[in-house]
C-alpha cells in the first residue's frame, strides 16, 4: 500500500467518524426537545406541579418494575404517564 492510499483511507474513516457523531449529536438534540414537549404538556396538565410531574413518572416506572418489564427512557415514561392521566381525566368537565 502506497502513501496516496493510506492517505485516502485516512481521510475516509475520519470522514465516517466526524458523520458518526454529528448524527449522534443530532438526535441528542432531538431527543431533548421532545423530553422538553413532554414535560411542558405534563406540566400544563397538572397546573405546573413539579412534584406531581415527578410522582406520575415515578409511578409509571414503578408499574414496569411490578409488570416485570424493561425500563424505558423517561421520554416514554413520560409518554406514558401522559397517555395514564388523559384517560383517567377524559370524563371530566374542562377548567375553562
Amino acid at each position: 500500500m502506497n502513501a496516496t492510499q493510506i492517505l485516502t483511507w485516512l481521510i475516509a474513516v475520519v470522514c465516517l467518524v466526524a458523520a458518526i457523531v454529528l448524527i449522534n449529536r443530532a438526535r441528542t438534540k432531538a431527543k431533548s426537545r421532545r423530553g422538553e414537549a413532554l414535560r411542558k404538556n405534563l406540566r400544563l396538565k397538572v397546573m405546573y406541579d413539579e412534584a406531581k410531574i415527578d410522582r406520575l413518572i415515578e409511578f409509571e416506572a414503578d408499574e414496569l418494575k411490578r409488570k416485570h418489564r424493561p425500563m424505558e427512557p423517561v421520554e416514554s415514561l413520560m409518554e406514558r404517564a401522559i397517555a395514564r392521566w388523559e384517560r383517567d381525566n377524559a370524563g371530566t368537565a374542562p377548567l375553562y
